[in-house]
């Protein structure tokens, strides 16, 4: 049987790049707005190599710090990060946002079904019976005032 293939570098080498990548991100120069701009345009490291590499313990503290640092930019009111741009982007580099976002509107989702189930065609029956008994019984009351009015 033939051991599966590595795709990712020693994890020296981990290291070394998660160092490299952060003075990348922290060099203002840069402007760096995603890090694909590391790992992509400036290290030409494919996809798949860069995801391993995410969750490889020697290189994941540095992955997380590189995202805080450009996390940062789209907190920042004086950057070139556009308004919009950077309310989208806040999930991306701000996990806990994006978990506190999710379980939010799994919460109102569940509420909004809870809602919608509360009503059965039964309970939707009654309540136009009662509206209609409603009516009638404003009606017959307005009939009543009108003929009370002529005797006037």
């Amino acid at each position: 049987m033939a051991r599966p293939r590595i795709i990712t570098p020693p994890p020296e080498e981990m290291e070394k790049l998660g160092e490299e990548m952060i003075a990348y991100v922290s060099d203002k120069k840069n402007k760096v707005l995603h890090l694909s701009e590391w790992w992509s345009t400036k290290m030409f490291f494919i996809e798949k190599v860069w995801n391993t590499m995410c969750i490889a313990p020697e290189f994941l503290p540095y992955y997380e710090k590189a995202l805080r640092i450009i996390g940062k930019q789209y907190l920042d009111k004086t950057s070139n990060v556009r308004d919009g741009i950077s309310q989208r982007w806040q999930r991306v580099y701000f996990k806990d946002l994006k978990k506190e976002e999710d379980e939010t509107a799994v919460f109102n989702a569940s509420i909004s079904d809870k809602e919608k189930s509360s009503y059965n065609e039964d309970d939707k029956t009654k309540i136009e019976n009662i509206h209609s008994q409603l009516s009638a019984m404003s009606e017959t009351l307005n009939n009543s005032r009108n003929n009370n009015n002529k005797d006037v």
